[in-house]
């Protein structure tokens, strides 16, 4: 059976895509992958692969870019059954209804996917696979979820070569890994919250490779293409002192001069860890701050953190000489301006090499947005207005304040008195063009984080570009 992949944009490499194709392959299927940006001839490209199954992974802002897809491939192949997955479909399983999707697919997908196929290759029946939503005739059938995957090593090695059709993804010097699935948190603004609602009574959430498997992931991928730097993409890399102190060992063994990067939270890290991340070639940590005020992060944003633990987690990673990375939001419900400048300063106190600053982009059905749209703070269709640029989603009278401030924040972090400056700037109508420059030298930093190299991260973005192409802004462990 010849399954397919439709993406929109190289900047989505899916590593859920990269195990469901280790999979398929390990069972004696094909699998390719067409994303729609880097072929001339999409279209042509995808017909010409002869598909039995097209999947097309669907995260949770990537609604419409799915559907467009989905859409065109239905026109040239009306045949093949197109068949959904991902953070979208997880929480809106109802997709089902719209004319392009054939099968939704819910949960993890490697094993429905794989049995899909065969039924497919066979001839068989397919509409009671567990995971799986059918449309047939006028009748939508759902089925039972299975369990979650509670070894992750029954899947065979990750497919990473399939994106590496594209000579860009090849070389790109930095190259992204998870070393497990789920999360502890249950923050306010993140679907993690609501998976573990879906997946109650289906098995551990929160599970974890061996660490000789990651050893022999990252060996694989050393094989396949260049990798200068590695980043785990893993909710919170360091939940498990022992496994972090095991892998460090093992990695500084085999990996000398490969530097690498993952996410903490400020509960997950002591001095010893530090210590051996550090010698095992640890570059950088990022931490979530959120927001500065603590009342709002634990009140709203359900982050149980004092002031005081973002403190004393940050000296930490100061002390042991890596690269500190701080998650911050703005423009958070419930948020006033005055709340957005101790974030400010909290920042400036932690010390953060890098401050990393969004404004909030809304998960449906996540108990923040529920929260937000129900007081009036957030439109009720919002969803509809698609990924904004530079622009809160939260409408406030300050909202022209929080666009400012987004745009110099590095400038008020750097000492209180830049601070003063631009909290008299940001009652200035200053043009975006000129706003836009101030974010130069954070993406410089977070090149620095990532060690990317420059030739070749600039390859990278030259290929994939503009923000509005960006349908996943982090990693997910569905596809």
């Amino acid at each position: 059976m010849k399954v397919v992949f439709l993406q929109d944009n190289g900047i989505n490499e899916s590593l859920a895509m990269c195990d469901v194709s280790g999979l398929l392959k390990s069972r004696g299927h094909s699998c390719d992958v067409f994303i729609k940006r880097n072929e001339k001839k999409f279209l042509r490209a995808v017909v010409e692969s002869r598909p039995g199954l097209i999947v097309v992974p669907m995260d949770i802002w990537g609604e419409r870019v799915a559907l467009s897809i989905a859409a065109e491939a239905k026109q040239a192949l009306p045949d093949a059954p197109i068949a959904f997955c991902g953070t979208y479909p997880m929480l809106f399983p109802e997709v089902i209804n719209d004319p392009q999707v054939d099968i939704v697919i819910r949960g993890e997908a490697e094993f429905p996917i794989l049995d899909l196929a065969e039924r497919l290759e066979s001839g068989a029946d397919y509409a009671d696979i567990p995971n799986l939503t059918v449309k047939r005739g006028g009748e939508i059938i759902e089925n039972e979820m299975r369990t979650l995957l509670q070894d992750l090593t029954l899947l065979p090695l990750p497919d990473r070569a399939i994106y590496f059709k594209y000579w860009y993804m090849k070389q790109m010097s930095l190259k992204r890994f998870t070393s497990g699935r789920g999360c502890h948190n249950a923050c306010s603004f993140c679907y993690n919250a609501k998976y573990k609602e879906f997946f109650k009574g289906k098995g551990r959430y929160l599970r974890r490779k061996p660490v000789s498997r990651i050893i022999e992931e990252i060996e694989d991928m050393k094989r396949l293409s260049a990798l200068s730097s590695i980043h785990f993409s893993d909710d919170i890399f360091t939940y498990d002192k022992q496994w972090v102190m095991d892998f460090c060992r093992e990695y500084s063994r085999r990996f000398s001069g490969i530097p690498f990067t993952c996410n903490t939270t400020v509960h997950d890290i002591d001095d010893e860890m530090m210590a051996e991340m550090k010698k095992a070639g640890c570059f950088g940590i990022a931490i979530g701050v959120e927001t500065g005020n603590e009342r709002l992060r634990m009140d709203k944003l359900n982050k149980m953190y004092l002031d005081s633990d973002i403190k004393r987690t940050a000296a930490l990673i100061k002390k042991n000489g890596l690269y500190l990375t701080a998650f911050n939001m703005l423009a958070l419900p419930y948020e006033t301006i005055d709340n957005a400048f101790e974030t400010v300063q909290l920042n400036r106190e932690i010390k953060a090499d890098n401050v990393r600053v969004t404004f909030l982009s809304p998960i449906p059905r996540t108990a923040l947005v529920e929260d937000a749209v129900r007081d009036g703070l957030l439109d009720v269709n919002y969803e509809e207005t698609g990924m904004r640029i530079m622009t809160p989603e939260i409408q406030t009278k300050t909202n022209r304040e929080f666009e400012t401030l987004y745009a110099l924040i590095d400038v008020a972090v750097a000492s209180p008195l830049l601070e003063k400056l631009v909290r008299r700037l940001i009652s200035v109508r200053i043009p975006k063009p000129i706003l836009f420059l101030f974010l130069l030298p954070r993406m410089y930093r977070e090149k620095k984080f990532f060690n990317i190299k420059f030739i070749s991260g600039l390859i990278f973005y030259l290929n994939t570009t503009l923000p509005q192409y960006r349908t996943k802004n982090f990693n997910n462990y569905l596809p």
